[in-house]
């Protein structure tokens, strides 16, 4: 009897397998590495393009991601879209690093995926290869656009048609692909959503050992709900801005270093109330574990004539 992870894993090949340009390459004796997961090369030239592996690198993630922005919408598509909107995917659907696998080219974009989150993924890239002209735009509302319209409801994925029974999609939803609900919530909850997981992924890694060890972070929320609420409201109040820049945020992928990022006020501090605010990702990496104060007084010094 198969598990509800194998039915994942067949409906996520179903989906794959429908996807223009991409020809599945099955495992065999004289490979069998590939028998650890889904393998696809470009249907016309013949190399490779994405791999989905179960033999992941880091524990947490359900499956690993890689994949080809250039080889991906060869011979037709710019690769410089399909690299954003492939980042913007990394963005929305990742819950941890990818560690890096065999056999990769060197600028292979990595993804760690939940089932869902796989699934997803592959719904949306079906989605784009199938479109005849136009691919790689923007999926999401941005950051500015949703302060407009906080009601507003995301765009849900068009596929042209409803699925049929027994299709991929459907064999998707069987296997209990909850983002089909997800992209009719309002794009503040969406975002705010994205912004849990990733919280709960930093949070599970603080405290590991490596070369360093890291700052022990905790999630000090009542409960899932009550993160969504106090981030919401954080969207709400940034109006499209970042809170320490000032800069305009940007979601739909086509600026990545601007994209709305949860920071902690005080990094010596937890994901708690009182503590977060929404800042452009590329000011949470320059902040780092800065505190809020001084890094605003140079933030201020670089921008004094």
């Amino acid at each position: 009897m198969s598990s509800p992870q194998d039915a994942r894993y067949a409906a996520l090949k179903a989906i794959l397998d429908e996807c223009p340009n991409l020809k599945y390459k099955p495992g065999s004796r004289q490979n069998p590495t590939l028998v650890d997961g889904l393998y696809y090369d470009h249907s016309t030239i013949g190399e490779w393009v994405l791999s989905f592996y179960r033999n992941v690198k880091t524990q947490g993630n359900d499956v690993e991601l890689a994949v080809d922005p250039y080889r991906l919408g060869w011979p037709n598509d710019d690769s410089r879209p399909a690299r954003r909107w492939l980042e913007h995917q990394r963005d929305r659907l990742q819950r941890l690093e990818s560690g890096i696998h065999a056999h990769q080219v060197p600028n292979a974009i990595r993804i760690g995926l939940t089932y869902d989150g796989a699934l997803a993924f592959a719904s949306a890239l079906r989605a784009e290869l199938a479109k005849p002209n136009g691919r790689w735009g923007a999926t999401q509302p941005s950051a500015t656009t949703a302060s407009q319209h906080p009601e507003a409801p995301a765009p849900l994925e068009q596929t042209g048609k409803a699925p049929s029974a027994g299709s991929a999609a459907a064999r998707a939803a069987d296997a209990g692909d909850s983002h089909a609900e997800a992209a009719t919530e309002p794009p503040f909850i969406a975002i705010a959503r994205r912004m849990l997981i990733t919280t709960k992924a930093t949070c599970a890694q603080s405290g590991s050992t490596s070369t360093v060890v890291a700052k022990s972070k905790e999630l000090r929320f009542r409960d899932d709900n009550h993160f969504l609420e106090e981030v919401t409201a954080l969207l709400q109040q940034a109006a499209g801005r970042c809170a320490v820049s000032q800069v305009l945020l940007d979601d739909t992928g086509t600026r990545a270093e601007f994209t709305p990022s949860l920071d902690r006020k005080d990094s010596n501090g937890h994901y708690a109330p009182g503590n977060l605010q929404i800042v452009a990702r590329f000011i949470n990496r320059w902040k780092s574990d800065m505190p809020d104060a001084e890094f605003r007084q140079l933030l201020a010094a670089v921008r004094a004539p």
